[in-house]
């Protein structure tokens, strides 16, 4: 028994992965601003100086754990998957995923790891666009108004947490004149955020590349 204790008492070992992990994990549960040295080090049971023996600085952490957080969005192979308008949807569901969690995620800091990362993802996604037969100022256009959707949707999720939709449809209400085109889509409000933003994405997808509503490995060419 005494030795049991021993062993559920014992500390992990402190290692410069498990010191990022934990960094992932605390921005997971609390948020990049929740990050520093201070409470990394309480987390894992340690002096603030003893994280400085792996790492030089907080800025050197974040990125690391920016990264292991990325690698959660796998860019999608168009050409072989078997339904690719659904991979191109979870793809950016995931993106919002984490904008709502961490808006400050995205963009990382220029010239940092994450941030060549993030070059690295976007450029793979521009290629398995420019693999449907898109031009590269097409492929550009298509990911500029795809990422932009989904921002602006990270956003507005990140609003209706402060305010209810409801307390949104009074407000519209109360204006004078009323606003009757916002008002006609009352509906459309009372969806949650998950659902509209997965409506606008798809929809905004087959309006730009049509190819990919059509079933089957074959995506046509002639988008």
């Amino acid at each position: 028994m005494i030795e049991q204790n021993r062993q559920r008492g014992r500390p992990r070992k402190l290692t410069p992965e498990r010191v990022i992990d934990d960094a992932a994990g605390l921005i997971v549960d609390e948020g990049y601003e929740a990050l520093s040295i201070r409470s990394l080090a309480a987390r894992l049971g340690v002096r603030s100086s003893t994280l400085y023996s792996y790492f030089t600085s907080i800025d050197e952490i974040a990125d690391l754990a920016s990264e292991q957080i990325l690698k959660r969005i796998e860019i999608p192979d168009l050409d072989s998957s078997p339904d690719p308008l659904e991979a191109l949807i979870v793809l950016f569901e995931k993106i919002r995923d984490l904008l709502v969690a961490h808006p400050t995620a995205i963009p990382a800091r220029i010239g940092t790891a994450t941030w060549e990362q993030m070059v690295r993802m976007v450029d793979q996604l521009l290629a398995e666009l420019a693999g449907l037969g898109l031009s590269p100022a097409r492929a550009t256009v298509c990911y500029e108004a795809l990422i932009g959707v989904t921002m602006a949707s990270s956003a507005a999720s990140r609003r209706e947490q402060q305010v209810s939709p409801e307390e949104t449809r009074i407000r519209l209400r109360s204006i004078e004149p009323a606003p009757d085109a916002l008002l006609a889509v009352d509906e459309w409000a009372e969806t949650t955020a998950h659902a509209r933003f997965r409506t606008m994405i798809s929809e905004l997808i087959v309006w730009m590349l049509p190819g990919l509503a059509r079933a089957g490995k074959g995506v046509p060419r002639e988008i």
